[in-house]
């Protein structure tokens, strides 16, 4: 952090200066506040996890916090929380732990020193922009992921994808989430009478990118919820069928429950009863009234 003060304090009149910080404590967190007076709430957000983006205006300078994705862990949609405190010639952005957004504006500043040049607006503008643009191969994985998903749930009549899209279509909602609120920092800042026109334009452009990523998560949450609509609808038909072919094996069945039912009733007197043909005459007429409920069932197009 001295490195970084110190070449702060040395910066020509005029120019713009970024200072990136990696601190989790109240301690390192003090030294902004002493050396630039940013407003004690802001100094507060940095100690504290922020689960949601927002932008907020002070008298010396704005407070933005955004979140940008964690590539080191196993969850697709784990956070970093990025504040950045801005203010006329000068940039300070807080994080407690390395975020890869960060590092590639840092390598994009360094080839081209003349872009911090344009003004504070422009240095957050790089940062915003480059945390949105890690969601877009993240979607497009996703939406490479559904179309697999379809195929396999279209041609092989694969039940068991709808567990992945039930689990697609959530990561799809959180993502949602995640960029409405970063979508609202972004018009703020547009809004912003310290935003230069030039820096409105950029913004205007990060605000697009954001619209499209939204735009395409809404679009394939409708997707996968058709998928789960149609599977839904397979598994009912399948089941009608199942309850259909019993409702038919049942009724087959009810005459011949009904003849033997006759025939073993406890009585001394049944016609028949001692006939050697009595059993084959049974038989017969359980035989006979299947093929007529058959034929029935057949005419009224039932089968």
């Amino acid at each position: 952090m001295g490195d970084g003060l110190e070449l702060a304090r040395s910066a020509p009149k005029g120019s713009t200066v970024w200072v990136d910080l990696t601190a989790s404590t109240a301690e390192d967190l003090a030294v902004l506040a002493d050396e630039w007076q940013f407003h004690h709430l802001a100094i507060e957000d940095c100690i504290h996890e922020q689960r949601r983006s927002k932008y907020e205006r002070f008298p010396a300078h704005a407070f933005v916090v955004v979140h940008a994705l964690d590539p080191t862990t196993q969850d697709d949609l784990d956070t970093l929380a990025l504040r950045i405190f801005v203010r006329p010639g000068l940039v300070v952005s807080v994080h407690q732990h390395p975020i890869s957004a960060v590092n590639r504006v840092e390598a994009l500043l360094r080839d081209d020193p003349d872009r911090i040049g344009h003004g504070a607006d422009r240095v957050l503008h790089a940062l915003i922009d480059a945390v949105v643009d890690e969601f877009m191969p993240l979607l497009e994985r996703w939406e490479s992921q559904l179309d697999g998903l379809e195929t396999r749930a279209d041609k092989h009549r694969d039940v068991s994808v709808m567990d992945e899209v039930v689990a697609l279509r959530r990561n799809l909602l959180v993502m949602r989430r995640l960029m409405l609120p970063q979508q609202e920092v972004v018009r703020r800042l547009m809004d912003n009478t310290d935003t230069t026109a030039p820096g409105k334009i950029y913004f205007r452009d990060v605000l697009d990118h954001m619209d499209a990523l939204a735009d395409s998560a809404q679009l394939l949450v409708e997707v996968c919820h058709g998928m789960i609509q149609v599977q839904v609808e397979r598994v009912n038909e399948r089941l009608n069928k199942t309850m259909k072919y019993m409702a038919i094996v049942s009724t087959l069945l009810l005459p011949m429950t009904v003849i033997s039912g006759v025939f073993g009733m406890n009585f001394d007197v049944i016609p028949n009863q001692h006939s050697s043909l009595g059993f084959y005459g049974a038989i017969a007429m359980m035989v006979v009234s299947a093929l007529i409920l058959m034929v029935w069932f057949r005419l009224r197009k039932w089968v």
